[in-house]
């Protein structure tokens, strides 16, 4: 009973880090920030 109760939580650990993120694609430091626009009024 143990077992199967470890390999139930172990399972549900497991989903919750794969759904943890919400970003699409892979994770990247930009190169250049980007320049600040400049407001025309």
């Amino acid at each position: 009973m143990k077992i199967r109760a470890l390999y139930v939580v172990s399972l549900l650990v497991f989903g919750l880090g794969l759904t943890a993120c919400g970003s699409k694609g892979d994770l990247y430091l930009p190169e250049k920030p980007p320049v600040p626009q400049r407001a025309t009024d």
